[in-house]
């Protein structure tokens, strides 16, 4: 099946209310299954304040650019261990809108700055460090390849769902299709193994990869340049 959805519609729609359940800002969603899901994200949580910690010893006076961003909740986090600034891209306007009223609301100036942007217009990132947190799970090989390739020689830090025979994955693919994979078709959240992540970021970077898993994330895996403490 085929996916006739567009992409920023579907973030426009989902990104804020998706925001505030998995991350524990919004007691309810409106359907049984969404508020189960919320129940069960712990990973997602465990993910940002890992994420924060890896990047900690790496950051200060750097420049930062987080793909995908959503409604930045990393950029305050950055900017108080020392970034020098901290920049956000995302194709959903209602989530850039919502970044910039929150950027205005707690006093980050200009520091702090956020553009919609799809993948497939990025410009040529001059910047530090670049990371994303679930962005490539959405993204082809096309698009995937355009990721490392406007990195530049920047550090990177990015979050991928990896493929493997768990049953929490496989609880996940049933999530996925009874939320709105029936409906989206093959616009659903991919599932790579880190083989095929370092050979198309080896294609651009010819540095060593750093992978972290932690059972914490369940199936999720950060693959980045940056030397971290690796756990499994």
């Amino acid at each position: 099946m085929t996916s006739s959805i567009d992409p920023k519609q579907f973030w426009d729609n989902k990104i804020l209310a998706w925001e505030d359940g998995r991350y524990g800002q919004r007691a309810t969603h409106g359907s049984l299954l969404e508020n189960l899901a919320d129940l069960a994200s712990n990973s997602l949580r465990f993910r940002l304040v890992i994420t924060i910690e890896l990047l900690k010893p790496h950051i200060e006076g750097k420049h930062i650019v987080e793909l995908g961003c959503g409604s930045g909740l990393l950029g305050e986090g950055l900017i108080a261990m020392g970034a020098a600034s901290y920049r956000g891209y995302d194709i959903s306007g209602n989530a850039v809108s919502h970044a910039r009223e929150l950027t205005a609301e707690k006093g980050l100036g200009e520091k702090v700055a956020f553009e919609v942007c799809s993948v497939a217009d990025l410009p040529n990132l001059n910047t530090d460090i670049i990371l994303s947190l679930g962005l490539l799970d959405w993204l082809d090989d096309t698009a995937l390849a355009r990721v490392f390739e406007v990195g530049g020689k920047a550090d990177f830090l990015h979050s991928i769902s990896e493929k493997r025979a768990e049953m929490s994955q496989y609880l996940h693919r049933l999530y996925v299709f009874l939320a709105y994979g029936w409906r989206t078709g093959s616009y659903v959240p991919q599932y790579y193994t880190v083989a095929k992540i370092k050979r198309l970021a080896t294609h651009h970077h010819q540095r060593r990869l750093y992978i972290y898993r932690n059972s914490k994330l369940r199936f999720g895996t950060l693959v980045t340049t940056l030397p971290i403490d690796v756990q499994s």
